[in-house]
């Protein structure tokens, strides 16, 4: 069965124009004036710009207009739990298809696990992550280029094959005969599958009225054939792809630079007026990207952000300037570092330092624990908990007779082992206990704590040691927290990630760590440009350039 195939609308931005939180909100509401909610599809690629949309959408469904109307009438009583039915991921929605009978469970580490015992094979790159594993990375990496396994491998324009070692393809399409066994058998699927049923097995497309594909430059061979299929029927040309092509980083994975600057080039809709990055960052970006522009021919405007009510900064209105500083190194002291540390430790900005891979991860972290500065990774986990963190800012003033509530006593008994704990004790859950204040010798009364526990002042002296994740280190790095002025109340201001791992997020200020690894055959000029484009444009004040540790260069040709 041929399907019709309907040329999508793009609407192109730079990084911060309000695509998603503007534009799609916007025409969410035009079409909602024509349309159910039930036949329009919001669909983006991670769970995470998911919910955003739908967050976005649901201030805007109870807000209420001058007139006292609300913004979404048609959304009234209705919940999200409903509408992730229509607003999700490419993946969701192609793996839930009503149509498609007998829905298999989704692959998960033990099935990996599962498959290693039936052949070693499967395990000999020592990594059971699978989603990273090199086996579901290659069939990923392959498939998402339209590719079969030996086309994929054989072609030389594509340097990551080599990642693969120490597998050849004869084995890879060998454990694949046997993974694709085990997923019949035990009826499961991985993502690849989720969007192949979908193009090959269901019959008929989608009845929906519109489609809009947010962050649609990350798209890779099959989801772009899935997206086209799912707009099949809708009505008066609603088909909007929303992305911008400056921003395509996952040439590995299959998406396909080049398409969607065509489509740039020529767009439905362009966005340009910056909500997000100051002049500085704003100019930095430009000059990163202008070798792509020319090649294009197609230079954007692109305006710096003003001052808004919600940055509490400036004069409302005005054009935030920035600044920009450079890094020679995060190992010694420089000016621009001293800079960057005063920053952090008298403001309640966000801080986002962002790289290409291994090795500026551990270089990061390195720096951010000698420092004694709390951090956490882009997803939001901490190195250390605020609530690990605080048992040892609070316990030598509980040894000392403060009472604390039940609540920071629960956290004790978390960490806490035999040498304060009496045996049989250690799995305490203090149900029936009233959320008090208890001191730490109503404790001991009650033969919940040793007597002699208040002769240990200090936390770690008494934490059971497989509990301490990072062992003596990261003790270290606790007490270097508490003595820099631990605070329990303030959110998280520091951030990392590879460049990837941070696209479509915005943080206050940005440190971007030029770092090439030496290990992994250079990419294209031009994907490292986006890259670098990417990684600036996550933030909205100043920024700080990281010198490479190695001889490669992030954006610079040949490198």
């Amino acid at each position: 069965m041929t399907l019709k195939k309907i040329e999508p609308r793009f609407i192109a931005g730079p990084p911060g124009t309000g695509k998603t939180h503007v534009y799609i909100t916007g025409l969410y509401g035009k079409l909602l004036s024509k349309y159910s909610y039930k036949k329009i599809l919001i669909l983006s690629h991670t769970n995470v710009a998911a919910e955003q949309i739908l967050e976005a959408l649901f201030k805007l469904k109870d807000l209420k207009t001058e007139e006292g109307l609300y913004k979404f009438p048609q959304l009234q009583g209705i919940t999200k739990k409903e509408l992730r039915k229509t607003i999700g991921t490419i993946h969701h929605y192609c793996a839930n298809r009503p149509s498609l009978k007998g829905k298999p469970t989704k692959t998960k580490l033990e099935d990996h696990k599962n498959l290693i015992i039936e052949d070693r094979r499967f395990g000999l790159d020592r990594n059971i992550d699978i989603d990273k594993h090199n086996l579901y990375k290659f069939r990923s990496d392959a498939k998402g280029r339209g590719m079969t396994y030996d086309e994929y491998w054989r072609n030389l324009e594509l340097p990551e094959r080599n990642e693969y070692k120490p597998y050849n393809v004869e084995i890879m399409k060998e454990l694949y005969d046997k993974y694709e066994k085990y997923k019949k058998l035990h009826n499961k699927e991985d993502f690849t599958d989720m969007i192949e049923r979908f193009i090959d097995q269901d019959v008929k497309a989608p009845d929906v009225d519109a489609v809009i594909i947010d962050e649609c430059q990350d798209s890779n061979v099959p989801q772009t054939a899935a997206i086209e299929k799912m707009a099949t029927n809708v009505k008066d040309g609603h088909f909007y792809l929303i992305g911008d092509a400056d921003q395509t980083l996952f040439e590995y994975a299959g998406s396909n630079p080049d398409y969607f600057h065509k489509l740039a080039s020529n767009p439905y809709h362009e966005l340009a007026d910056g909500l997000r990055c100051s002049e500085a960052i704003n100019t930095k970006c430009k000059t990163v990207i202008m070798p792509v522009w020319d090649k294009w021919g197609s230079h954007r405007i692109w305006t710096p952000a003003k001052y808004r009510e919600e940055h509490g900064l400036g004069h409302v209105g005005e054009t935030i300037k920035g600044e920009a500083y450079r890094l020679p190194y995060l190992e010694r002291g420089s000016t621009h570092l001293d800079i960057l540390l005063n920053k952090i430790k008298n403001s309640n900005q966000t801080f986002l330092f962002t790289y290409r891979g291994t090795p500026s991860d551990t270089r990061v972290t390195k720096f951010l624990s000698k420092q004694g500065l709390e951090y956490a990774m882009v997803d939001g986990s901490p190195h250390a908990s605020k609530k690990e963190i605080n048992c040892h800012y609070v316990w030598p003033d509980f040894v000392k007779g403060k009472p604390m509530y039940l609540k920071q006593i629960k956290s004790f008994w978390n960490y806490m082992g035999s040498k304060v704990i009496p045996k049989g004790k250690g799995k305490y859950d203090f149900k029936d206990w009233i959320d008090k204040e208890y001191t730490i010798d109503e404790l001991i009364d009650l033969k919940l704590l040793k007597p002699d526990c208040k002769q240990y002042t200090d936390f770690d002296l008494i934490r059971v040691p497989h509990r301490v994740t990072g062992g003596a280190e990261k003790l270290q790095y606790i007490k270097r927290v508490i003595a820099n002025g631990f605070d329990n109340e303030k959110p998280n201001q520091i951030f990392y990630g590879n460049i990837h791992q941070v696209k479509g997020l915005t943080f206050d200020n940005v440190i971007v760590d030029h770092t090439m690894s030496m290990k992994r055959a250079p990419e294209d000029f031009h994907t490292q440009l986006r890259l670098e484009y990417t990684a600036y444009s996550r933030g909205v004040f100043d920024y700080w350039e990281l010198a490479s540790t190695t001889k490669r260069k992030l954006g610079v040709r040949s490198a």
